[in-house]
């Protein structure tokens, strides 16, 4: 059994390599050829004050790379109000650390192949889930991005906005100065693109041709009235947007119609998990995830995504599948047997003679 790290990720596994394990699996997916575990989240109370304990998992098996992929993540929970809203914000209490496992095991001999932290490779399937969709529905002309978000998803969103779209221009806003000030310039060494800090989310998207969601906010990001003909929107988390902004759009595409959120099982009288967990635009009759198509779909060519130049678009990433973890986790455990990186532990640690 391979055991990696996050820094073993990073190394092998880049944005343009996910995008690619990534197209292929949603295609299986489309057509019936890999099977989704839905992302479940246990929420109990927790001593820590204004903070609550969550457990989530979420899987995929695809008989295509023969592999079966569980992730694990066990977090307290905070929801501070930033800039008058409330954003989801993990707490590394685990002595200044965060616990995310994903397990990789075989759907041949049902042995545990490979076991890593969740922290890289997250980020890569979260950016590439969006990058796909620009690929897919974003004209061939835009030039010019604005990213609302300065952390660490919406760094994996610019990453794979330039994986699939040159750009003249992209713009970053986040309600912190410092925060989007040293973002900008760490990602003008990283990538040399022409990448700038602005002063408002106005200004951010005035004239933008996208304008991509990356935040930890609990409440909507993207406003109606910022909506132009011919633009692409998407988002990383359903509280981005509202039912008022899909209404602009001609075209919307989810993530996955096989769960409209995660499944949240609340031990009776846990406090602070805030409504928005539970309720929204998603579970709305006229909003439901449901009567979108979604990603698999139009990786495959099942549903339609930009007819016209004109048409606005719109990706919303409405829960993440254990699925992408499968298929990256495939790719990765390919690249570091060839590269012989990482640590091999006794499979007998992992297996038992006694029947289970």
């Amino acid at each position: 059994m391979l055991v990696l790290g996050n820094d073993d990720v990073e190394r092998l596994l880049g944005m343009k390599d996910c995008i690619g394990a990534l197209e292929t699996m949603y295609r299986d997916y489309a057509h019936g050829r890999a099977l989704l575990s839905p992302r479940v989240d246990n929420l109990v109370p927790t001593r820590l004050d204004g903070a609550y304990y969550a457990f989530k998992h979420m899987g995929g098996a695809w008989p295509a790379k023969g592999v079966q992929a569980l992730r694990l993540n066990s977090d307290v929970i905070t929801h501070p109000v930033v800039a008058g809203k409330p954003r989801r914000v993990k707490q590394p209490l685990a002595q200044g650390r965060w616990v995310g496992l994903v397990l990789l095991f075989s759907t041949e001999t049902g042995a545990l192949l490979a076991m890593f932290p969740d922290g890289i490779m997250q980020r890569l399937r979260v950016g590439a889930a969006s990058g796909i969709a620009m690929k897919q529905l974003a004209r061939e002309d835009v030039r010019t991005l604005a990213l609302l978000g300065s952390g660490w998803q919406a760094g994996a969103q610019l990453m794979a906005a330039l994986a699939v779209r040159p750009w003249r221009e992209v713009r970053v806003y986040s309600p912190s100065r410092q925060n989007r000030e040293a973002f900008v310039v760490k990602a003008r060494e990283r990538h040399g693109a022409n990448i700038v800090a602005v002063e408002s989310a106005p200004a951010c998207v005035a004239g933008a041709d996208v304008i991509m969601a990356g935040t930890s906010s609990m409440a909507r990001v993207i406003e109606p009235h910022w909506l132009r003909p011919g633009m692409h929107l998407s988002c990383i988390k359903t509280q981005e947007v509202d039912g008022e902004v899909l209404d602009g759009c001609h075209t919307v595409f989810v993530h996955t119609r096989e769960q409209a959120k995660q499944i949240d099982n609340v031990m009776k009288d846990t406090p602070n998990v805030p409504s928005q967990s539970s309720r929204g635009w998603w579970n709305d009759g006229s909003h439901n995830v449901a009567r979108y198509p979604d990603l698999a779909q139009l990786v495959a060519g099942l549903a339609p995504g930009r007819r016209r130049p004109e048409e606005i678009t719109c990706f919303v990433n409405n829960v993440g599948m254990g699925l992408q973890f499968a298929a990256a986790g495939a790719l990765l455990l390919d690249k570091a047997r060839q590269a012989g990186v990482g640590r091999e532990l006794p499979d007998d640690w992992f297996t038992e003679e006694v029947h289970p």
